[in-house]
């Protein structure tokens, strides 16, 4: 599994951004569809485990397991972890996973990135425990005035298109009949609020690791690198609260 967005320090840095935009998000989302405390709970593509600490505070679990592809990402995840989180290297594409089945498996923002996003959905459902829940979180629409955060998702939405993803996979995501064993017990359309701030800090910081993709640099190389630099401008000076609105389709599968 290839990731677009890398693994650099810089993207580390953004995924602490990240993490704390989207925690006010998916902490709701947590509360809503967990119940009793689950025995092992799994990450998918949890980057420097920002989430699975999340994960573990708002769901008491008694163990919490990281997948991701990036040794350098889990390196930075193991610092400090404390003895029932552990961070394991794995493609999540590929199943089994090397933890055994699971009590609740959650994943944020990573089907948009996945090659056949549906069919992997699936697969993951195969991992759980019976009584167990899937717990995905994906952007459903973006809404923002602004014209260079509009001008950044126009060129994301591109790139992904162009390779096969979608931005906006949230829609797909909902009309999707699950493969056997498995039951939406929740869909829903989560409103999030962002400041400029937060949106040009997670933009500015993400844009270097595709803007010199060969489609980004064919169809917009006259006007990225001035992008950069206005969204790390729009970062520093941006005062603003919560203009912008993230809609998160956030499901939960249970395990029949």
């Amino acid at each position: 599994m290839s990731y677009l967005f890398q693994d650099t320090e810089r993207a580390a840095r953004r995924l602490h951004v990240v993490a704390n935009v989207f925690a006010f998000s998916s902490r709701p989302f947590l509360h809503a569809a967990v119940g009793a405390a689950p025995e092992v709970v799994i990450d998918l593509g949890c980057g420097p485990g920002y989430t699975t600490r999340l994960l573990v505070e708002v769901t008491q679990c008694a163990q919490a397991i990281g997948l991701d592809s990036s040794e350098r990402f889990l390196s930075q995840a193991r610092s400090n972890a404390p003895a029932h989180l552990s961070f394991v290297r794995h493609d999540v594409t590929e199943i089994p996973f090397p933890t055994g089945q699971g009590d609740l498996i959650f994943c944020r923002l990573l089907l948009t990135h996945l090659q056949d996003p549906l069919a992997v959905l699936d697969r993951w459902g195969t991992q759980l425990r019976p009584g167990g829940f899937l717990l995905v979180e994906e952007v459903e629409w973006i809404r923002t005035e602004h014209p260079l955060l509009c001008q950044y998702l126009e060129i994301q939405a591109a790139l992904l298109r162009q390779q096969a993803n979608e931005l906006y996979i949230g829609p797909l995501l909902a009309r999707h009949q699950v493969g056997e064993g498995l039951r939406c017990s929740l869909s829903r359309v989560y409103q999030l609020p962002v400041s400029t701030a937060q949106a040009a800090a997670m933009f500015s910081m993400n844009l270097p690791s595709w803007k010199h993709h060969p489609f980004v640099q064919q169809y917009y190389g006259r006007i990225i690198d001035q992008l950069e630099r206005d969204l790390q401008a729009l970062a520093n000076h941006a005062i603003s609260e919560g203009e912008n609105v993230w809609g998160m389709r956030q499901l939960a599968y249970a395990r029949t």
